[in-house]
């Protein structure tokens, strides 16, 4: 019974991939052709909020929990591209300042958006919102089949 799951499961991985495939060379196309047109990049506007602390790294923990689901809420609806925390060099935590990527139509949207973290409603971080042009880049996604692992490159 399992082996039949598992064929199922790669038969269904099998087919996005020949799909996507498709997609890919097809998108790579169009990408291309505007790209052409604008002497650019990709030159995808998307909008980064960095936050920093503003009250001490217990005070920031207690709120954790609370910011993961908005982040995690987010993710699930599409909204956030990526996100995490940095670590400044030396430092023995994770203190510094954190970074999310989202997608929105404009500076007031993104910050609507912003403003709903929880770090930033009870005030344990402030953050700076910048609308960022990416232009240049590589992200490769490498999916294995045999164990049906991922990982972002």
């Amino acid at each position: 019974m399992k082996t039949k799951k598992t064929l199922e499961k790669l038969l269904k991985v099998c087919s996005i991939l020949f799909y996507v495939g498709t997609i890919t060379v097809n998108a790579q196309d169009v990408v291309l052709e505007e790209a052409e047109k604008l002497n650019t990049g990709m030159n995808k506007e998307v909008y980064l909020y960095v936050t920093e602390p503003i009250v001490s790294f217990e005070e920031v923990a207690k709120i954790l929990p609370d910011h993961m689901d908005f982040v995690h809420k987010i993710e699930r609806q599409g909204t956030m591209i990526m996100g995490g925390q940095t670590t400044i060099e030396g430092a023995d935590n994770a203190g510094g300042y954190g970074a999310i990527m989202i997608r929105a139509n404009s500076f007031e949207e993104a910050r609507r958006i912003a403003d709903q973290d929880p770090m930033h409603k009870t005030g344990v971080r402030k953050y700076t919102l910048y609308r960022w042009n990416i232009n240049e880049g590589e992200m490769n996604v490498r999916l294995k089949l045999s164990d049906a692992s991922f990982s972002i490159d």
